[in-house]
């Protein structure tokens, strides 16, 4: 049984660690609503059981909203929620550290693996 973290954004950092995950808030940050080809044409390399399971994910954590349009076949599309937005807000503030990082020579990726 795990126990909760004293870290009041252990969670939240841990659902972002997974694979994708950070690709496919930037995807639907950067493009807003997307069909589920189109999202996973805009995060190449990503594998469909990957992208599903991380928008399922996010769907539960209520960073992602799902609609669904009822048509034959029914056309479903994926946008951030305000509170994914909100988070989006948060993240591109990395942005300037991470720019800054790089001018540094410094890579993100060799001090804790990586988002795949």
């Amino acid at each position: 049984m795990d126990t909760p973290s004293p870290c009041p954004v252990d969670a939240v950092l841990k659902l972002l660690a997974g694979p994708w995950t950070t690709h496919v808030l930037w995807a639907l940050q950067t493009h807003g609503p997307m069909r589920y080809g189109a999202l996973k044409r805009a995060i190449p390399g990503v594998s469909s059981r990957l992208l599903t399971e991380r928008l399922r994910r996010l769907t539960a954590a209520g960073f992602v909203e799902r609609e669904v349009v009822p048509t034959v076949p029914p056309q479903v599309s994926y946008a951030l929620s305000p509170r994914g937005h909100r988070l989006g807000e948060v993240l591109a503030q990395l942005q300037p550290i991470v720019r800054e990082w790089e001018k540094e020579g410094v890579e993100p990726r060799a001090a804790g693996g990586g988002d795949r």
